[in-house]
């Protein structure tokens, strides 16, 4: 019996059953950098360093975009193999997984479980940046990688993150120049509550978004908002 992993960026996927089609949805793209200078360099060196007797436990990697799929050693392989010998290196190909992508914001799927293991301290928002890029949850690093770099990641400079029941309580901004972000905030139960505030350092404005992903309030009450009609 053969063993799959894949690793998939947090957020991308709403559930283990959308793994595959997402995968799928990355070939012919240029494999991330993180992707590729971490977690590809651990797998090769894992297969490099296997002895020619226990060549059973060579794992087959497949990289493209922000995706890595690691199965077992094929076919001819596997004949050639005493029983599920084959089978032995999942535990280990596993815990190398999990240890190459500890600290960053990524998530790791079991195929054979069919089971997605999310990154740690990751909140379960709906983020839309620029139209282009769509998560189901966020860390906190993302975050603050993504909002400094608004211009690259969308040709529309924007981002929001909503309440994924509800659509109409949001928090966003746009990256109106290089040190300007108008920062907005939307909360469907109450009438009067949108409004809006310019900053420019783009931590904080990554700061107020990872905050009102938490419900916590104790920075965006102190901010000297414009309160806008809807």
């Amino acid at each position: 019996m053969s063993y799959e992993y894949v690793v998939v960026p947090a957020g991308v996927v709403a559930s283990a059953v959308e793994v595959p089609s997402y995968f799928r949805s990355q070939q012919g793209r240029p494999v991330d950098d993180d992707l590729r200078i971490v977690v590809l360099a651990g797998l090769v060196a894992w297969n490099a360093a296997i002895p020619a007797a226990r060549r059973h436990a060579a794992i087959r990697i497949e990289a493209a975009g922000a995706a890595v799929r690691v199965t077992a050693a094929d076919d001819l392989d596997r004949r050639r193999s005493r029983g599920s010998a084959v089978d032995y290196a999942a535990g280990p190909v596993r815990q190398l997984l999990e240890d190459l992508i500890t600290g960053f914001d990524y998530e790791l799927y079991d195929g054979l479980q069919r089971t997605l293991t999310p990154a740690p301290e990751f909140r379960v928002v709906d983020v839309d940046i620029g139209g282009e890029r769509n998560y189901r949850s966020m860390t906190k690093s993302q975050v603050f990688s993504w909002i400094p770099k608004l211009a690259e990641l969308a040709s529309t400079p924007f981002l929001i993150a909503s309440r994924t029941a509800d659509r109409e309580t949001f928090i966003q901004t746009y990256r109106d120049a290089p040190t300007s972000y108008t920062l907005e905030i939307h909360d469907s139960a109450h009438t009067d509550h949108f409004f809006a505030a310019v900053f420019s350092d783009p931590r904080l404005v990554a700061q107020l978004i990872w905050e009102w992903a938490n419900d916590d309030w104790s920075t965006l009450d102190r901010v000297e908002w414009i309160r806008e009609g809807k």
